[in-house]
């Protein structure tokens, strides 16, 4: 089912960068070399998953071993003394379902950057420039870019309907590709949604479009 939650207009954010904004000259033709490239979609995020998994698993372990401590203390030890690793345990407990469900989380975002990054494979049979999980300096990284002849796509993905946030982020990316990429190209921000098969439209200066029409609105403005 489509998505039907409210976005401001295009209008809404200002317009410091529409939809067919002009990049200023700085550093010339884009290339693999110059984008700092994992080349594999969605590695940052699952590196990220695999990072709060691992920390998930060290405080359960943590949260057993002092639970266990605060049962073999019992709760008759004079001074109450086992109250505090059961305390502790609790808590580490509490924190390690939240390690675990962020870890969650951001595996089904990388299995959505995966999925929108083998559609933009086939653009480079076209030969356009296919760039995934983009560092950009001492900030992030960026999900997609992609450099048609004229035109460079910044293609950021979200699994399910994006929120007002993911449009900002999506902008300040393709404001980042502004100031990157040039003389004199084009910047076209994208808000892919894999699990979305809604038809591009407009939303502050984004486009917001689902995965299935993704490849057809690049080839179309590009």
């Amino acid at each position: 089912m489509p998505c039907r939650r409210s976005m401001r207009s295009a209008e809404g954010i200002g317009t410091d960068l529409g939809p067919q904004a002009k990049i200023a000259p700085s550093c010339g033709a884009p290339t693999l070399g110059a984008m700092k490239t994992s080349a594999i979609p969605g590695l940052s995020v699952r590196r990220s998953a695999h990072n709060h998994r691992e920390q998930g698993v060290m405080l359960a372990l943590l949260a057993a071993a002092a639970l266990i401590l605060a049962a073999v203390i019992g709760p008759d030890a004079a001074g109450g003394v086992a109250a505090l690793p059961c305390a502790l345990g609790l808590l580490l407990v509490f924190e390690a379902r939240r390690e675990l469900r962020l870890g969650r989380r951001y595996r089904v975002g990388a299995v959505s950057e995966e999925r929108v990054g083998s559609r933009l494979w086939a653009l480079e049979a076209r030969g356009w420039l296919v760039a995934h999980d983009v560092a950009k300096a001492g900030d992030g990284n960026v999900d997609h870019l992609v450099h048609s002849p004229a035109v460079t796509f910044v293609v950021e993905t979200k699994t399910s309907c994006p929120r007002e946030r993911d449009i900002e982020q999506a902008r300040r990316q393709a404001q980042w590709a502004v100031a990157t990429y040039g003389p004199g190209r084009e910047v076209i921000a994208v808000l892919c949604v894999q699990r979305s098969k809604d038809r591009p439209r407009l939303a502050a200066g984004v486009y917001v479009v689902g995965a299935p029409h993704l490849l057809d609105f690049m080839l179309d403005r590009g």
